[in-house]
């Protein structure tokens, strides 16, 4: 009966809210808020957070009293209008704030005084979330809160690079990583990839590789596992590369020394790494004109990257086109450290290479050992090797050898040969697995192949 009595107050009361009586309309409208803010029941509270969403006439000084609201004061009133806010994805409260310094503060002073358990930390994170604020990130760590959630509080981490706050969970499914993913928006993604790739920590790439692996940035995790040192993930992660790719990671076990674990895989990196230093001295010759269209590329470049703020943004992008043009335009404009020049120029992908030698066009020393090169557009043979994907299909392997026997002492063939032979070791390795002969003379799998054929390949 009480509750019936108390909402039926609440709808004659919200009745003179927007009152529009010419002459008594302004004073009806502050007694039906003083009643509302006395009243310090649900209906009251949600019905003036109504109102500020609405544009009541005094809904700046109705929002301020609203955050004043203190939980340990007024709790039935506080929790019904924080839980509208969030409900409604805190439009009415962002649309409110905006840069008043009044309504900032008010705003910070709320969140602090937010209830440390799980309903006050779960609206404390549901905003940080939407706003994505630093203010609101450094309140969170000072009170040494945890979201009621475990894939936000690991979003959270992950986004601040704080990876502990994610790697102190147990997540052997990778779900939570999974999960802490698809909650974060455009930008927050790109700050876990910057994450993942500086820290350096195994468990944390392959939940990245594991859980994101459809919208990742493939070459983030072949740096992170560089960095880390996991030789035998490393080797894994060849698998769905294209081969041109993978000479990229030959190339590092050839510089760096690095081997896996496993033995199978060391055999089969050291081969590739003496097949890739007899390739160094066959390498095609680089050009100095860069191929048609290039000059094009740049000017678009200089266009979209007019600001050093977005430039020092993009050289993060996960996309290796995006990072090339910050990198080409912020070379030119003196906003890009010397040491990630550097750092590019060595390890970068070909976006990001062929941005530098454009710009400075002068291979240095070690130019005779890099595999990256401008490829002659005849060269379909070494194009179609360099394209595959690995481990490719050995009818690939094979028709690419037949191409190889009829344009013999056409161009470097000892060349292609190499790269071919490079390709069928890996395949040996990964389609193993997949390849099997019946015992009798007659097998009936569909991927079933004659081994005495394939005379490239090592079982």
């Amino acid at each position: 009966m009480c509750k019936l009595v108390v909402g039926l107050t609440t709808m004659k009361t919200e009745k003179h809210l927007f009152s529009t009586n010419a002459v008594l309309g302004r004073l009806l409208r502050q007694r039906a808020v003083e009643r509302l803010f006395s009243g310090e029941s649900r209906e009251a509270g949600v019905a003036l957070a109504e109102a500020v969403e609405k544009d009541h006439p005094e809904a700046d000084g109705m929002l301020l009293r609203l955050l004043r609201l203190r939980h340990d004061r007024e709790p039935v009133m506080h929790t019904a209008v924080w839980n509208y806010w969030k409900s409604r994805r805190f439009g009415a409260l962002l649309k409110r704030s905006g840069n008043e310094v009044s309504v900032q503060s008010e705003l910070l002073h709320a969140l602090e005084a937010m209830p440390q358990d799980d309903w006050g930390n779960g609206v404390l994170f549901a905003l940080w979330r939407q706003l994505d604020r630093d203010d609101i990130a450094a309140l969170i760590e000072s009170q040494h809160r945890h979201a009621p959630a475990l894939e936000m509080d690991a979003l959270f981490g992950l986004v601040l690079g704080k990876p502990e706050r994610y790697l102190d969970l147990e997540d052997p499914g990778y779900s939570i990583f999974e999960q802490a993913w698809l909650a974060a928006s455009g930008t927050q993604r790109q700050r876990i990839s910057r994450t993942v790739l500086t820290t350096g920590q195994t468990r944390l790439v392959a939940a990245y590789d594991n859980a994101v692996r459809e919208e990742h940035d493939p070459q983030l995790v072949i740096e992170a596992l560089k960095l880390c040192g996991d030789h035998d993930a490393l080797f894994d992660r060849l698998q769905g590369l294209s081969f041109n790719g993978a000479l990229e990671v030959i190339a590092f076990w050839e510089e760096g020394g690095g081997r896996p674990e496993t033995s199978v895989k060391a055999g089969i990196v050291e081969q590739a790494v003496v097949l890739y230093r007899e390739l160094a001295d066959l390498l095609p010759a680089s050009r100095m004109a860069a191929p048609p269209g290039t000059k094009a590329i740049c000017s678009f470049w200089m266009e979209r990257y007019q600001a050093d703020e977005s430039i020092r943004l993009e050289l993060s992008h996960p996309d290796p086109f995006r990072r090339a043009g910050a990198l080409y335009c912020g070379v030119q404009r003196g906003v890009v450290p010397r040491e990630l020049v550097q750092e590019a120029s060595r390890n970068g992908t070909w976006p990001e290479k062929l941005a530098l030698n454009y710009l400075f066009n002068a291979p240095g020393a070690a130019a005779r050992h890099e595999h990256v090169a401008w490829l002659r557009p005849q060269d379909s043979v070494v194009a179609g090797i360099l394209s595959i994907r690995l481990p490719g299909t050995l009818e690939e392997s094979n028709r690419l050898a037949d191409r190889l026997h009829a344009e013999a002492g056409v161009g470097n063939g000892l060349y292609q040969h190499k790269l071919l032979q490079m390709l069928t070791l890996l395949q040996g390795y990964f389609l193993r697995g997949l390849i099997t002969v019946d015992s009798s003379d007659d097998a009936t799998e569909s991927n079933a192949v004659e081994t005495e054929d394939l005379t490239d390949v090592e079982w």
